[in-house]
């Protein structure tokens, strides 16, 4: 009987420190689904080098496309809407270029196409934030205060061409805009009496470009970022965060707890998205909100004075909060709840290195690096993509609980990545695919 006992101690010993392993980010843990099979094929993993950009589909490996052509140095890159375009916007030359990844969605069922860059550039006088919702991206152009409306859906037609909307009674200077459902434009307008290069109102531009000279009687000491997820949309100030809708009402959300107006502890970078009512925002000393723009209020829900990056998921469903000690936190979107987070090794961010030495940097150039998209970060609607530091694996994390599924072994290394493609229920079906 002794003896029973004793290997049944064993075996339960044996079987902690099996489960102990497991949370180790090099153990994968046995899915009753794996990752093949959870993962749409429809996502994919552009993954540039100095050369070029490969065009991977992640739940099987298989590189769909390589792309030559040097990346221009300083480009920071954008997902569109539906996931099919990479927009990079090169601010010290002036360009705007478009890479169509090849997947384009249709609703029910996609397209492929080969991957390329488009035969189309914008040139504009310093092209810097970009916005984009429900298929319409607005970028604007801080050297004469401008902005620049491109309709995704158009991009395939080889004849399109954006338009750039130019304003009367404007002047330079760091803004921000964005397109609402309705059609109409909101975006920032600088008090010429006020000194800096940041903007103090907001107001509304008809779909033609005219402006409506009113800013709802609100002007603050300084703006920079903004979010919009169609019908309501959020500016960040030193005051608070301006939120507009589309029946053209401007209104001001106060600073709450110890946001204020001075330099790092208001709200300057924020986060929208289509399917998420929610707005996030965060300050580099205050840590991040969450912004509920029906109950017009905001809520900390995390403390922190080192946060790196955030995004939303994909689909809207959760929002991902990465600080610098490689901390990944996920909140539900829905209500900013915390539902998970673990510490993983990852490659090492280039403008992290600002993160601990800004005081060398003026206030706009750090509001504008914390704008940056995490270039060794990305998620679909289920997983994230974690650039490993060797930067020749990319690790695979189930958004949800943040375990590690799956270790993509590359054949040579990436400085960074975006995602592409979108996410199909049951979508194994490759059947459309085609060029034109």
């Amino acid at each position: 009987m002794k003896t029973t006992l004793i290997k049944i101690w064993s075996l339960i010993f044996l079987i902690a420190l099996f489960s102990a392993c497991n949370d180790d980010i090099d153990d994968v843990a046995d899915d009753l689904e794996s990752f093949e099979e959870m993962e749409s094929s429809w996502v994919r993993l552009s993954l540039m080098d100095q050369n070029g950009i490969d065009v991977m589909q992640p739940n099987n490996r298989q590189i769909h496309a390589r792309v030559e052509g040097n990346l221009v140095e300083g480009a920071r890159y954008y997902t569109s809407n539906s996931g099919r375009y990479l927009i990079a916007i090169d601010r010290a030359g002036g360009a705007v270029k478009f890479f169509d990844s090849g997947v384009e969605f249709h609703i029910d069922h996609g397209h492929e196409h080969t991957p390329k860059w488009l035969d189309l550039e914008v040139n504009t006088l310093l092209p810097t934030h970009f916005g984009s919702s429900l298929g319409h991206m607005v970028i604007f152009n801080d050297g004469d205060g401008s902005i620049t409306h491109i309709n995704e859906a158009q991009l395939e037609i080889p004849t399109y061409s954006p338009v750039t909307y130019s304003f009367e009674n404007t002047v330079a200077h760091h803004g921000a805009g964005f397109r609402l459902e309705n059609g109409q434009f909101v975006i920032t307008f600088k008090n010429n009496n006020e000194p800096g290069g940041l903007p103090q109102m907001v107001k509304f531009v008809e779909s033609n470009g005219n402006v409506i000279d009113d800013n709802g009687g609100v002007e603050v000491g300084a703006i920079h970022g903004d979010a919009s997820n169609g019908h309501h949309g959020i500016f960040g100030s030193t005051d608070g965060v301006i939120l507009v809708n589309d029946e053209g009402e401007i209104s001001l959300i106060e600073n709450t707890g110890d946001l204020n107006s001075e330099s790092g502890n208001w709200l300057g970078t924020l986060k929208g998205h289509d399917n998420s009512k929610m707005f996030f925002a965060r300050s580099r000393n205050v840590g991040a909100f969450m912004i509920d723009p029906e109950n017009k209020s905001m809520t900390q829900i995390y403390a922190g004075s080192d946060v790196v990056g955030d995004m939303f998921s994909f689909d809207g469903k959760y929002y991902i909060l990465h600080t610098a000690d490689n901390m990944l936190r996920v909140f539900d979107a829905h209500d900013g709840v915390e539902i998970s987070s673990r510490m993983v090794e990852m490659a090492d961010i280039p403008e992290a290195e600002g993160h601990n030495h800004r005081s060398a940097l003026s206030e706009i150039e750090i509001l504008r690096k914390m704008d940056d998209p995490d270039p060794v970060l990305v998620c679909s609607d289920k997983f994230l993509y974690v650039l490993s530091t060797n930067r020749t694996q990319i690790k695979v994390l189930e958004i949800d609980d943040l375990h590690h599924v799956e270790t993509i072994e590359l054949d040579n290394a990436v400085e960074s990545m975006m995602k592409n493609g979108f996410s199909l229920e049951g979508d194994d079906d490759h059947d459309h695919d085609h060029d034109h």
